[in-house]
C-alpha cells in the first residue's frame, strides 16, 4: 500500500522473509498464497508495496535469461511493486536451523559482494520502470566469527565493489539503488557508533579504490559512497540493546549517513521476572531451534548482560534482572503479547520519524519474519489464515500509525 505524504506517494509494504523463497516456484506460491490474499485484507483493488526476501538461489534462478522480466510482467499484472529487497541472509532462511548461518557469507567473503551485485541485476529487470529502490543487507558479519582490522578491511572492499556496481547501473538506467546495511545485536555493525567508526576507519580511506574504479574524481566518490551506502534501522535490534533507533538516526545525520530504509519491529519485553513466574515460563516457551535470538538483561543495578541466545536467560538469577529483552519479532499491530511486554513504542517512534522525513525519504517495511514459528504448532490451513491475518493486522496498525 501506499501512504500520502505532502506531493509524495511512499510504499509500506512487508518485508517477505517469512515466506519461503529459495526458489521461483517458492516466490510465486508465496504471491498468491499470502501477498494478494493480505493485499485484498489491507488495500483491495489498490497498488501493494512489497519487499521480497531474494537471496543466492533466487537470484540464480532469476538471473536466467527471461526469467525476471516474466516475474516482472507477472507482479505488473497483479498491481504488486516491488519498491525495496531483502538481501540480507543470502541463504535457505527457512531451514530448520538458521541460527549462526544467517550471517554467511559475511562481507568479507567475496561471495556476499558477488551475490548482491547480481541481487541489484535482476531488480532493474524485474522493476526497470523504478527509480528509487533499497536492498537491505548484513552489517559487516558475525562478531564471534572474526571482527579483527584485516576482516574489516575485506569488508569494506566489499561493500565499495557493490557500490561501484550500484553507481554504474544509475549512470545506464537512471535507477537509483541504496544498500543498506542492517545493524544488529552480535554484528559488526550493533549502532550507530559502529557504523560511523567502520565509515571513518574502513570506507572512508578506501574513497581512492572507488574513484579509480568509477573514474571520478575523489570528492565525486564520496558523494556515490554516502548516495549508494546506506543505513536500515530496524526498531526491534535497537530495542533488545536499549537503545533508541531515533537517537542512532540522529548520531547517523551528525556523521552524514543516510539512513535509506527503517524495519518497524518489536522485541520482546518481560520486566521483573522474578515476580512474574507466569510471564517467565511464557518467555521460555520462545526458545526454539531455527533462529538466534540475541538478549540482554538489565540488571537491578543499571549494568547490561549480553546473551547470544534466549536460553542463557536460563543461567541468571531471575531476582537480580529488571528487565530481560530478546531478539524475537512479534507483531507491532499489539503492545503485549500473551503475557509478555513488548518494545512497539520504539517501533511506533521509528515510523512517526520515517515519515517526518523528507526527500530523500527512507523506506519503510514490516518485518515480523517470525509468524511461521509464532504460528506453528496448528494445522496448514489454520497457519496460512493465521499468518495472513497476522500482516494484515500489523499493516493496518502501520496505517492507522501514519495517520491515513
Amino acid at each position: 500500500m501506499y501512504i500520502s505524504q505532502g506531493q509524495q506517494n511512499q510504499p509500506l509494504g512487508y518485508e517477505m522473509n517469512a515466506h519461503p523463497s529459495a526458489t521461483l516456484r517458492d516466490f510465486n506460491a508465496a504471491i498468491d498464497d499470502f501477498v494478494i490474499p493480505i493485499r485484498d485484507r489491507v488495500c483491495p483493488g489498490e497498488p501493494f508495496a512489497i519487499s521480497p526476501h531474494i537471496g543466492q538461489s533466487l537470484a540464480g534462478q532469476l538471473s536466467r535469461k527471461g526469467v525476471a522480466e516474466s516475474v516482472g510482467d507477472r507482479l505488473r499484472d497483479l498491481d504488486l511493486h516491488i519498491y525495496s529487497v531483502n538481501a540480507f541472509p543470502l541463504k535457505d532462511f527457512h531451514a530448520e536451523v538458521v541460527k549462526d548461518q544467517v550471517y554467511l557469507p559475511s562481507w568479507a567473503h567475496v561471495a556476499r559482494a558477488k551475490t548482491t551485485c547480481l541481487i541489484a541485476d535482476v531488480l532493474v529487470r524485474i522493476v526497470p520502470e523504478a527509480r528509487h529502490l533499497t536492498i537491505s543487507t548484513l552489517g559487516g558479519g558475525y562478531r564471534p566469527a572474526g571482527n579483527t582490522p584485516a576482516i574489516l578491511e575485506k569488508m569494506a572492499a566489499g561493500y565499495l565493489k557493490v557500490v561501484a556496481h550500484l553507481a554504474q547501473i544509475e549512470q545506464k538506467t537512471g535507477i537509483h539503488i541504496a544498500l543498506n546495511a542492517e545493524p544488529e545485536p552480535d554484528t559488526t555493525f550493533e549502532c550507530a557508533e559502529d557504523v560511523i567508526a567502520f565509515w571513518k576507519e574502513y570506507l572512508k580511506p578506501e574513497l581512492p579504490v572507488l574513484a579509480r574504479a568509477l573514474q571520478c574524481h575523489r570528492s565525486r566518490a564520496e558523494g556515490l559512497l554516502r548516495r549508494h551506502w546506506t543505513v536500515n534501522l530496524d526498531a526491534c535490534h535497537s530495542a533488545v540493546l536499549y537503545r533508541s533507533p531515533l537517537e542512532d538516526w540522529r548520531r547517523l545525520d551528525r556523521a552524514g549517513i543516510l539512513v535509506g530504509k527503517t524495519h518497524i519491529t518489536s522485541a520482546i519485553s518481560l520486566s521483573n521476572p522474578s515476580r512474574s513466574p507466569a510471564a517467565y515460563k511464557e518467555l521460555l516457551q520462545y526458545i526454539e531451534p531455527r533462529y538466534l535470538h540475541q538478549s540482554a538483561a538489565r540488571m537491578k543495578d543499571g549494568s547490561i548482560i549480553r546473551m547470544n541466545d534466549l536460553a542463557r536467560i536460563q543461567d541468571h538469577d531471575l531476582t537480580s534482572i529488571e528487565e530481560i529483552r530478546t531478539h524475537f519479532h512479534v507483531p507491532v499491530s499489539s503492545a503485549r503479547h500473551g503475557k509478555l511486554e513488548t518494545t512497539r513504542d520504539d517501533a511506533k517512534a521509528l515510523l512517526t520519524e520515517a515519515l517526518r522525513r523528507k526527500e530523500p525519504a527512507p523506506h519503510i517495511a514490516v518485518e515480523t519474519y517470525t509468524w511461521p514459528l509464532l504460528t506453528k504448532g496448528v494445522k496448514q490451513a489454520e497457519q496460512r489464515k493465521r499468518l495472513i491475518d497476522g500482516i494484515a493486522a500489523e499493516l493496518r496498525w502501520a496505517r492507522r500509525e501514519a495517520g491515513c
